[in-house]
């Protein structure tokens, strides 16, 4: 996991939580936070599942409450560090079908060594349309949050219906958005 994560969650408890809190997870840690995360760096995605874990423990909320949390929080930020011509538009949808190339080809020019997710986009009608996540890292709920985050960054109103182990694939989730207000891609 990249350390740009890292800080954007230590920045998210820091914000929900509080500053102690992150503090004492710090402390509670098995591995070295002595130091800064790096953002460029990679780091075990275990250290960031034992963080996460203590932190949650800490505050009383379950991993998936944490994980929705953090990805409705995560949008916004990240849309600013973004090219324009992927985040420049009045709907979800046109960010929503570029998702995959956005991960696979601008994320991996920031992080060449990066294993970002995979998303298949499809629009289904003017109000409907299905996204497939796939990652061994499983952060299903993150991606709901990132949608929910989306809605509102946008101000379209979106339900979703999520379906895991889409296909048979433990890795794999499907998400059914229904827009309020239709869009024509």
């Amino acid at each position: 996991m990249k350390g740009h994560i890292f800080m954007l969650l230590e920045e998210f408890v820091t914000e929900v939580a509080s500053e102690e809190v992150l503090y004492d997870a710090f402390e509670a840690c098995t591995f070295d936070t002595n130091t800064a995360f790096v953002r460029t760096e990679n780091y075990p995605d275990e250290h960031l599942i034992e963080l996460v874990d203590i932190v949650i423990n800490k505050i009383g909320i379950t991993l998936a409450q944490a994980h929705f949390s953090f990805g409705k929080w995560l949008y916004p930020r990240l849309s600013g560090l973004l090219p324009k011509h992927f985040t420049d538009y009045a709907h979800p949808a046109y960010v929503l079908q570029q998702l995959d190339d956005l991960h696979h080809i601008e994320l991996k020019k920031l992080y060449p060594d990066a294993l970002p997710p995979k998303f298949q986009y499809k629009t289904l009608s003017l109000f409907e349309a299905q996204l497939i996540y796939t990652s061994s890292r499983r952060m299903f709920d993150l991606v709901e949050g990132v949608l929910a985050g989306m809605a509102a960054y946008y101000g379209v109103q979106i339900t979703v219906t999520k379906q895991l182990n889409w296909q048979e694939n433990p890795n794999s989730a499907k998400y059914l958005i229904t827009y309020a207000n239709g869009v024509e891609l």
